[in-house]
């Protein structure tokens, strides 16, 4: 059957075919069998190309049967149900008739097709590696739908429990039915008792006022009556042991708090039940936050030196103030505060996942960052290139900018097998070459390195060259790999020697990256070091790990005039090179003392006497970053002071430092505290003008927000003037579309996959007024259902008139509607005018003789070859000619009596006469005779 999906475009014919008809007569010159030719191949391409304008589509009914297995591959099957789906699925294929098909898909967290759709075959164990701790059977019946040949019938046969973690099965089995494809159902995870219990969820109240008690339910499922113990702990203090009664199904237990401090508090509640199969599933986490007094996060790497904290609580201001190795490490725990200072506070106290999180934390969250200045913040801090210098108002690239001596550095790296170690997904020696590559990005264009691997031998990736061209000195240190042996110092210095006294550079400076339990053949290192510091070359050395050979190291960076590093791990490396090389480069610091340029109305300045503002000794060299607003500057110009909104938050750096050594003059002056409590009410987080309730949750992978919004006078908020925004585990953030569901109720849903916590912030405005609130998934959602979800599946195959299969040659059975095969054909006539355009050409520019060259073929189709034939030699060949040429020469014989008698030849009548030649027969034979007897005439 031919149908057409726009068939009012052969209306196009009516006119054309009617200029063709017109066109016939009027044309001549051509021959009447050429020319009806030329004008029929026409009318076909204009038929073709107007039909295939028309979209035609050619319908035919199906023949067999495809029947595509969807089979669930994800941790909440049991191993023997797994085993009973593939024997369900070897005992279909037995019973498929030769015209049909199977393909089998597998699915996880994703779907891959485990077999195409073809005939008979065997099936043994399942190849296919899932992501076994989801389930996505959406994506599995899309991916089967798109995989079904045509012309034959289509059926899906779902092996599963139907617990999706994601995506919405219902949907894709509405699409299927649309196209004809039904959807039978195995349901898996209904044979057997099993003895299971889980957390599914801890609700809090997410709010809560201080010293005021409030309840948490903690919601547990069972599948069987038992007893287990549930155990309450707030940030890992067990606050309450309770035994409680299971009964099947979903319980609720009712546990009870108060909190007398402000912040975000995490709970957590564990279950220890007396029957239960996996406990992966037996945790549920929850926040309360307790709104207080404004507290600040005060982060140093000296935590006893008190100036600036004592400054803070002089001014009403809580503050909490940590050193190295007690920063947090979830988003939640930021949530306290308002503000986060780091003052003279090194990188390498944080990870890099701890600063991807304080950054996500300013930008999604509203929380303020502050960096105040020393010998460990900014550049010589070794925060550039990292997410917090992104977050920061200046630009630490200073030497991009800024006209320094010309320094030379040298960096060997040890190049041995250890180095080949994956650390975080990376192997040591990429991290290494990832912390040189930083160190030439910040080096200015003048400057000149060389980077080399030292392990049995020493080998330059990259030789002692100009940065003009970092890119290509960039490509060059990514070559660096690892060898065999370990790294001798003795020979790595005598080279490193080697190299740098030939160096004219003003700074010339020796970095020595080394494994601090492999490091051997010291040699005479210590005697070189010492005579390359008299040469005003300085050796600064990173050591990998701690281990006997430390000590060595330290005293070759004391002999080198340098700084000794140990990086208990390799992702410290980059922040250590480029904090060394801006120290030893002498770029980092301005030393000096000088009185601040003041800008009296920046907003950190409210208040402040700028007249009384006293002297500074030296500061951190930075460089203002575009649409920064800065509030002092240095004698130079520099930035002393400077902010700016970065996403919801605001950043703030003031470049010299808060204590004793550069400030010695600000720690006595009267306005210390009050500019350092404008500066954190400057960054501070601030409050919503009106009321929110904001509550989250999580369900199959999506996380779920509620808001309950009124204005200040108690009426409910209609216009939701507010942004609200989800960060995920990983730092990232997404905005969530919110719809209303009641006056001043609105809901949002957005993707909860990752392990973790989640952290959703509310804000009116660009920041103007920020509240947050946090969940966090303990373990997939793959673990918590243990039952099969049969509503579920039964209702796939209602949608697709399917039913549910109790065996498995019920797979196999022909379809009620076996359905037709649609296939365009649009792209046939297409291809077939575009051979046929030639043609036309060709028999319009070239006259052929058409008529005989069809007669000829016509003639040759008609002759019959001949019955009998005999093989023939060329002798017979030539003989048979020979005789032809007799019989064409001699004349006919006859008989005496049929011969005529012939009249007396008149003597006077010669052959020469007229008469003669026309009396002459006109055959060749009597042409011939005449001549024989003219010639005897002669003669005689």
């Amino acid at each position: 059957m031919l149908r057409f999906t726009q068939p009012a475009y052969l209306l196009l014919l009516l006119p054309i075919l009617l200029g063709l008809a017109l066109s016939y007569r009027p044309m001549h010159g051509m021959a009447r069998f050429r020319k009806r030719l030329v004008f029929a191949l026409r009318a076909g391409l204009a038929i073709l190309l107007v039909g295939a304008l028309a979209g035609p589509l050619a319908y035919r009914p199906n023949q067999g049967l495809c029947t595509i297995f969807v089979l669930d591959g994800s941790d909440s099957i049991r191993e023997a149900e797994r085993k009973r789906a593939e024997a369900f699925l070897r005992d279909a294929i037995e019973s498929m008739r030769p015209e049909d098909a199977v393909g089998i898909v597998v699915f996880g967290e994703l779907p891959a097709i485990e077999a195409v759709p073809g005939g008979k075959r065997r099936i043994g164990a399942i190849q296919t590696k899932l992501i076994a701790s989801g389930t996505n059977l959406a994506s599995a019946l899309r991916l089967a739908s798109a995989a079904f040949p045509s012309g034959k019938g289509r059926r899906i046969v779902v092996l599963s429990d139907g617990n999706e973690t994601a995506g919405d099965a219902v949907a894709a089995a509405q699409v299927a039915g649309l196209d004809g494809i039904q959807i039978d159902i195995v349901p898996l995870g209904t044979q057997g008792a099993s003895e299971e219990a889980s957390v599914l969820a801890l609700e809090s109240p997410g709010q809560a006022h201080e010293d005021e008690p409030f309840d948490l339910r903690a919601i547990v499922d069972s599948s069987v009556a038992q007893r287990a113990v549930l155990e309450l702990d707030r940030g890992g203090q067990i606050l309450e042991r309770m035994e409680v009664s299971l009964q099947p199904g979903r319980n609720a237990v009712v546990l009870s708090d108060r909190l007398k401090g402000p912040g975000s508090h995490r709970y957590r509640v564990t279950l220890r039940a007396e029957k239960d199969r996996d406990t992966r599933n037996n945790l549920g986490l929850g926040f309360v936050n307790v709104r207080g007094k404004p507290t600040l996060l005060l982060l140093q790497s000296d935590p006893a030196d008190t100036f600036l904290a004592e400054a803070l609580r002089s001014q009403g201001l809580a503050v909490d103030v940590l050193g190295p190795g007690q920063v947090p490490t979830r988003p939640e725990d930021f949530q306290r505060y308002e503000a986060i200072v780091f003052n003279d506070f090194n990188a390498l106290g944080l990870t890099p996942g701890m600063m991807e999180t304080v950054r996500a934390a300013v930008r999604e969250t509203a929380i303020g960052l502050a960096m105040v200045g020393g010998e460990n913040s900014f550049l010589p801090g070794g925060y550039y290139g990292t997410p917090i210098a992104e977050a920061l108002p200046v630009d630490l690239d200073i030497r991009q900018r800024k006209s320094f001596p010309s320094t030379s550095i040298l960096i060997m790296v040890d190049a041995s097998g250890s180095m080949g170690m994956v650390e975080d997904g990376h192997p040591k020696i990429r991290l290494a070459a990832k912390a040189a590559e930083e160190t030439v990005r910040l080096m200015a264009p003048q400057d000149r390195i060389g980077v080399a691997g030292s392990t049995d031998g020493i080998q330059f990736v990259a030789p002692m060259q100009a940065l003009t061209h970092k890119d290509q000195v960039i490509s060059q240190i990514r070559r660096l790999s690892t060898g065999g042996g370990g790294i001798y110092i003795g020979p790595t210095v005598e080279r490193a020697q080697r190299e740098l006294m030939k160096e004219t550079s003003k700074v010339r400076h020796f970095i020595l990256l080394a494994d601090g339990a492999d490091s051997e053949d010291p040699r005479d290192a210590l005697q070189r070091i010492a005579r390359m510091k008299a040469d005003k070359i300085t050796t600064s050395v990173v050591a990998i790990g701690d281990g006997p050979d430390v000590p060595l190291l330290k005293s070759i960076a004391q002999a080198g005039g340098g700084q000794f590093y140990l990086a208990d791990r390799a992702g410290k490396l980059p922040a250590i090179f480029t904090q060394d090389a801006a120290i030893m480069s002498r770029s980092a610091i301005e030393e000096g003392t000088f009185l601040p340029k003041v800008n009296p109305g920046h907003e950190a300045l409210k208040g402040i006497d700028a007249r009384a503002v006293p002297a500074l000794h030296a500061y951190c060299l930075t460089d203002v970053k575009p649409l920064a607003s800065v509030g002092m500057r240095t004698q130079k110009d520099d930035p002393l002071l400077a902010s700016w909104q970065y996403g919801l938050g605001t950043s703030l750096a003031f470049t010299s430092d808060a204590q004793a050594r550069w400030a010695a003059e600000w720690v006595d002056w009267p306005g210390f505290g009050p500019f350092w409590a404008q500066v954190a009410r400057t960054i501070g987080r601030r409050t919503t003008q009106n009321a929110y309730q904001i509550q989250v949750r999580e369900e199959q992978g999506r996380g779920i927000v509620d808001v309950q919004a009124v204005d200040r006078l108690g009426q409910p908020l209609t216009d939701g003037a507010f942004t609200v925004r989800a960060v995920r585990p990983d730092g990232k953030a997404e905005e969530i579309a919110l719809t209303q569901e009641a006056p001043g109720r609105f809901q949002g849903r957005f993707r909860a996959d990752a392990l973790g916590s989640y952290v959703v912030s509310l804000s009116e405005g660009s920041g103007q007024g920020v509240q947050t609130a946090a969940f966090s998934l303990a373990y997939p959602a793959e673990y918590r259902a243990f039952r099969a979800n049969e509503p579920l599946l039964e209702r796939l195959a209602a949608e697709t008139q399917g039913r549910r299969l109790s065996e498995p040659a019920e797979a196999m059975r022909p379809l009620d509607r076996p359905g037709v095969s649609i296939q365009e054909l649009w792209p046939l006539w297409t291809l077939i005018a575009m051979l046929l355009l030639p043609l036309d050409i060709g028999l319009r520019r070239i006259a052929l003789p058409l008529g005989e060259i069809f007669s000829n073929l016509i003639q040759l189709f008609k002759r019959k070859p001949s019955q009998n034939k005999t093989s023939e030699t060329p002798v017979d060949r030539l003989r048979q000619a020979k005789l032809r040429a007799q019989r064409e020469q001699e004349p006919p014989v006859s008989s005496p009596s049929d011969r005529p008698t012939p009249p007396p030849i008149d003597p006077s009548r010669t052959a020469d006469s007229p008469q003669a030649s026309t009396t002459s027969s006109g055959s060749a034979g009597s042409r011939l005779l005449d001549a024989k007897r003219k010639k005897r005439t002669e003669e005689d």
